[in-house]
């Protein structure tokens, strides 16, 4: 059985969410469904510590605390004003190696096979500014994966993209959960094609249902 990584215990938050418990395990692909205002995003933030909960726990695997990859909602939390091209930002999940460490042979070729599944490989020296917003989407989602996390977060992701990139991106999600066992949250407001890949399916609309 797959170890469990995350467990939330009577979750609340101001007057959007109302006592929400579940259990997530090491290769769960799960869809979180639900409404507009019905509390994803938020519950996803109370995730990753950038709102803190009224009431309630979040207990993480320490094994994974420091292995999340996240890609918000829209692309325009990038800073489009700052030059930076798109290899450069992908490199930003790299950080905490410091600026002046170079990334290993290692690295620079999983982040070129990520680029090249992703196909924005002929876009990495152009600037992330100058980049349409399903393009800007997909590096970002490249960005997350870049140092291989053992649990990647993904609000709305597939918004920008055309339904042949949709099914291209899903099918690399689907073969990096499970070639690594990296679990994904997956936030969306209709499953569509990722419904034959999930493993599990939350619905929340100010409570789970």
């Amino acid at each position: 059985m797959n170890k469990k990584i995350i467990e939330v215990c009577n979750l609340n938050f101001e007057n959007v969410l109302t006592n929400i418990s579940l259990e997530i395990f090491e290769g769960d692909f799960i869809a979180i469904l639900g409404p507009n205002g019905g509390g994803k995003t938020t519950f996803i933030k109370l995730l990753l510590n950038i709102l803190k909960q009224t009431s309630g726990e979040i207990k993480f695997n320490e094994d994974i605390k420091n292995k999340i990859g996240y890609v918000p909602q829209s692309a325009t939390t990038v800073d489009g004003v700052f030059p930076a091209t798109v290899e450069e930002i992908i490199k930003t999940a790299f950080i905490n190696k410091g600026f002046f460490m170079k990334n290993s042979i290692e690295e620079v070729n999983y982040i070129n096979s990520l680029m090249e599944n992703f196909g924005i490989a002929n876009l990495k020296s152009k600037l992330f500014v100058e980049l349409s917003g399903g393009q800007k989407q997909r590096v970002l989602i490249v960005r997350a994966l870049a140092n291989k996390p053992k649990l990647l977060i993904l609000d709305e992701p597939d918004i920008g993209l055309d339904n042949t990139s949709q099914t291209k991106f899903i099918e690399n999600l689907n073969r990096i959960n499970k070639e690594n066992k990296t679990t994904i949250i997956f936030v969306t407001h209709h499953l569509g094609i990722i419904e034959k890949y999930i493993t599990k399916k939350f619905y929340i609309n100010g409570v789970l249902q």
